[in-house]
């Protein structure tokens, strides 16, 4: 009788990396809109991540003007 080692191996291929645009859309979002600044809120990142998310975007992207603000718990897009 084998002994249980606790686990098992199932071969499987590793899926393809999924990049999301829910950053880049609130990016988007906030340059086709016409005002100074926004707060970003509703979503179930923490602040940090969102601000993490929302710089890599714009550094990426290279959308001068915009800046990420983030003020306590609450992240900001403003315009310069």
């Amino acid at each position: 009788m084998p002994k249980n080692k606790g686990y098992t191996l199932i071969p499987k291929p590793v899926p393809s990396r999924q990049r999301t645009s829910f950053y880049k859309q609130i990016i988007a979002d906030f340059i086709s809109s016409a005002e100074k600044s926004v707060v970003v809120d509703g979503t179930d990142r923490k602040a940090v991540t969102l601000v993490q998310g929302l710089r890599k975007v714009l550094e990426a992207e290279g959308n001068e003007g915009v800046r990420v603000v983030q003020r306590g718990a609450e992240t900001f897009l403003v315009r310069d």
